[in-house]
């Protein structure tokens, strides 16, 4: 017998899961993309289970929270603008009825930070806490993984390695750094402009959100586009590199294979200046050029190839 486990998420979505799909326009994407006249609808799932993805010192606020960021990521970085969200919750008929109305809470936080509708969903009762919040939003202008070209430039929206020091810390006991509450805080609950969405409309080629790690979303946009990346640097945070040198960790292993961090990596075809200023105007923090776009395959950073590993479901590991 195969067990899900065997191929792994990459390998159950291509082999098995495309097949099924109505349109190429599903295919690997992580957003559906609807076209309705001139305008698209962009539509997203996401979802998280409390036995896999509710570490310790995580709240049931912080629940609410982060699921409703983690199916808006996807949606910004689509270029489109979160306008609602669905959710199912289901639950364990012991879970506290307090805890309950705290996932409500933090969900209710959420879509009101970024000013989206919060229209319903579905509830169940099972033996582990799932929950499942769909995002939609709108956009006259997509865009796709796929479409990066030669000669453009790659940026990123912020530093890496914070997601990979907080999972470290909270799954392998490491030894903490300075502010580490602040730290989780922040993982815990992610914030998401959405004005990012508008700034790629305008300047992007080629978007995806770093949910499963800079090294897989530079792989998987390089796939996608027939191209090959070179990277120029790899931006990591400070505190990354502090925690990594207390705990005799290589801190490019944090930037680049760790998930849950959701900075946006986009490539783009306009000058330099240009990117400046429209990310200026909009109030957004200026974003970091960390590449180019090249004829080739895969993505390479000093002559080095680097894989397409970082977070995936059904992993045997």
């Amino acid at each position: 017998m195969m067990r899900l486990s065997d191929l792994g998420e990459r390998k159950l979505l291509k082999e098995i899961v495309f097949k099924y799909l109505e349109s190429p326009d599903f295919e690997d994407e992580d957003a559906a993309i609807l076209r309705f006249g001139n305008e698209f609808f962009v539509i997203n799932v996401d979802t998280l289970v409390e036995s896999t993805d509710m570490p310790r010192g995580m709240t049931y606020y912080d629940v609410g929270w982060k699921s409703v960021m983690m199916a808006v990521s996807d949606i910004v970085a689509k270029g489109a603008m979160p306008k609602g969200v669905l959710v199912s919750i289901t639950a364990s008929k012991n879970l506290d009825v307090s805890a309950f109305e705290y996932i409500l809470r933090g969900i209710r936080a959420a879509c009101d930070f970024l000013g989206c509708w919060y229209v319903g969903g579905d509830l169940g009762a099972g033996k582990d806490l799932v929950v499942s919040v769909v995002c939609f939003g709108f956009t006259k202008k997509v865009i796709r993984r796929s479409t990066a070209k030669v000669g453009d430039s790659v940026w990123v929206t912020d530093l890496f390695g914070i997601s990979g020091l907080a999972l470290h810390y909270l799954l392998r006991d490491g030894i903490p750094i300075e502010n580490i509450d602040n730290i989780l805080q922040n993982f815990f609950r992610p914030r998401i402009d959405i004005k990012y969405a508008l700034a790629l409309q305008s300047l992007a080629t080629a978007s995806m959100d770093s949910s499963d790690g800079l090294a897989v979303t530079l792989n998987d946009i390089a796939s996608a586009s027939n191209v090959a990346i070179n990277l120029h640097k790899i931006p990591i945070s400070p505190l990354a590199i502090d925690y990594a040198n207390r705990n005799d960790l290589d801190p490019m292993d944090l930037a680049l294979f760790a998930g849950e961090e959701f900075i946006i990596v986009f490539s783009s075809d306009r000058p330099d200046s240009e990117i400046f200023e429209v990310f200026e105007k909009l109030g957004l923090r200026k974003p970091i050029k960390i590449g180019e776009v090249v004829e080739g395959r895969g993505v390479f950073f000093e002559e080095k190839k680097i894989p397409r590993k970082g977070w995936e479901h059904f992993s045997k590991e």
